[in-house]
């Protein structure tokens, strides 16, 4: 069977508690045929298979024998079910818009050199969060991480890398979206080969967005449906930043991928390459 969309996940120990039931919802509101598959990435503290399952009996779980990292999982998922589209989404988010499936099927029908679609996203708590963005600068993390972040270049850096000139109200071309909810059509994310499963964790959404302008098909941001996010940074650990290299394993994750984006991209100055819808 071939669906419009199939809605990956992939879990490693946390689902938070609404995300399935938000999703159940909006499956049940849309008039489109919605798989929906899990890849839980050998969780010890979760039992995927019985919690995805109360919720969405006819769902695929794929049950891993370690975590295999985000990129790798998602193309394991993708080799499972024949779909139109494919929609990225992360175990700690919840669909607040019921119509979120249907307006992001429909934006790619209307627009079909659309690449990746993403959209406008909040915090659980209700701000705005900043998933949208430039190209990074070869010295992005040291900028973000060390005490350069409170200068006035540090701050006008982030301005700019976040594309806070810009309204977040506003459709608009960009160059990369965050991977927790992307919206790609299946034909592209194999023609991409998906994610480059080199980054175990961080940096494959950039770099699949990447790939997506040089096959010539865009990265939009789609505000007009939201969806929370109970984001935060794994690799922002409180403590010394040398004493977290040795004891966070998402810091170490962050540094290595942030050092294969570089390499991979080498030639690549960091220039961003979307304009204005």
């Amino acid at each position: 069977m071939t669906y419009d969309v199939a809605v990956i996940m992939v879990s490693y120990n946390k689902i938070v508690d609404e995300c399935l039931p938000s999703v159940k919802r909006a499956i049940a509101a849309s008039p489109l045929k919605i798989a929906f598959v899990l890849v839980d990435n050998g969780s010890p503290d979760l039992c995927a298979h019985e919690l995805v399952k109360e919720h969405l009996p006819n769902a695929t779980i794929i049950l891993r024998d370690k975590n295999y990292g985000f990129g790798s999982s998602c193309n394991r998922a993708a080799q499972e079910v024949g779909a139109e589209f494919f929609f990225l989404l992360n175990p700690d988010t919840v669909l607040v818009d019921e119509t979120i499936f249907d307006r992001l099927h429909a934006f790619m029908l209307e627009k079909p050199w659309t690449g990746i679609v993403a959209p406008r996203i909040h915090h659980l708590t209700g701000e705005l969060q900043e998933t949208h963005r430039r190209f990074p600068k070869w010295y992005m993390p040291i900028v973000q991480r060390t005490m350069l972040a409170n200068t006035a270049f540090g701050q006008k850096y982030a301005d700019h890398f976040l594309m806070r000139e810009r309204v977040l109200r506003d459709r608009r071309l960009v160059d990369w979206v965050q991977g927790s909810a992307m919206f790609i059509s299946s034909s592209l994310y194999k023609e991409l080969g998906g994610f480059d499963d080199q980054f175990w964790m961080y940096f494959e959404d950039i770099d699949l967005c990447r790939r997506a302008w040089e096959h010539h098909r865009p990265v939009y941001y789609f505000p007009d449906v939201v969806l929370h996010h109970a984001y935060g940074k794994a690799s922002a650990t409180p403590g010394g930043y040398i004493k977290n290299l040795f004891t966070n394993r998402p810091l170490r994750a962050h540094i290595m991928s942030w050092l294969r984006y570089q390499w991979k991209w080498r030639p690549f100055t960091g220039k961003a390459i979307a304009t204005k819808m």
